[in-house]
């Protein structure tokens, strides 16, 4: 059985419909197309973060080890929608994805791993052994299009004053505020992830005037950080 069988399969009885009912809603409103968006790795790596203890789901909602965030993997269209329109999140997805392969492939402890940064910014962090600074830091984004874009955004106003911020619209306002939230934290490499396993690492860089750049790294580098 594929990873996306398999996917399909635990769907509706361990996350859909604990996740609708919780919230007084029927799951028939769910639009089974958006799963046709997730790739054959994503569904796998998921379902071994989960399966493996690297996050625990409660109906629906899924935490991690070192945060205290709640993720769900369902969107919820408008109330007044009968039934609710529900479709698949696959930004969370991809995220619960990425803890794993940072545990499994790169040797992460997964007590120093979880999901979303101290300002919420990032979408997953790995945390040094004080398991309060954060070491890397990871923007998620859902199509490896988007991930480009927000990439090469943030390369251009790597040295931006901040007040440049109300100037800029859309995803380049966006990758801006990536950029903001960079120069404020401690972390030393940033990855860059979208679906597929598709991503690139850097390594953070910062001068005496605030400006940050980043600097490509390889992937398996990602492992030589796991015993800092």
């Amino acid at each position: 059985m594929s990873a996306l069988d398999e996917f399909k399969n635990r769907l509706s009885s361990e996350w859909l419909i604990p996740f609708c009912n919780a919230r007084g809603f029927s799951h028939e409103g769910f639009n089974t197309n958006t799963i046709e968006n997730l790739s054959e790795a994503d569904a796998h790596d998921f379902m071994q973060a989960i399966d493996n203890g690297l996050v625990i789901h409660d109906k629906g909602i899924f935490t991690s080890g070192c945060s205290k965030a709640k993720e769900q993997i369902f969107w919820e269209g408008a109330r007044s929608s009968v039934p609710r329109k529900v479709t698949l999140w696959l930004e969370p997805i991809i995220t619960i994805a990425g803890l794993i392969r940072l545990h499994r492939d790169f040797g992460w402890d997964a007590k120093r791993l979880g999901m979303q940064s101290q300002t919420w910014a990032f979408d997953l962090v790995g945390y040094q052994e004080d398991l309060i600074t954060e070491l890397l830091i990871c923007e998620v984004k859902k199509t490896q299009r988007e991930l480009d874009k927000l990439l090469d955004f943030m390369k251009k106003h790597a040295s931006t004053p901040a007040e440049a911020e109300s100037e800029l619209k859309g995803a380049e306002r966006n990758a801006f505020k990536k950029v903001l939230a960079l120069r404020q934290s401690e972390s030393s490499v940033f990855w860059a992830l979208g679906p597929n396993r598709y991503g690139r690492v850097f390594k953070v860089q910062r001068d005496d005037i605030g400006s940050v750049s980043l600097h490509h790294m390889n992937e398996s580098e990602l492992k030589s950080l796991n015993v800092g």
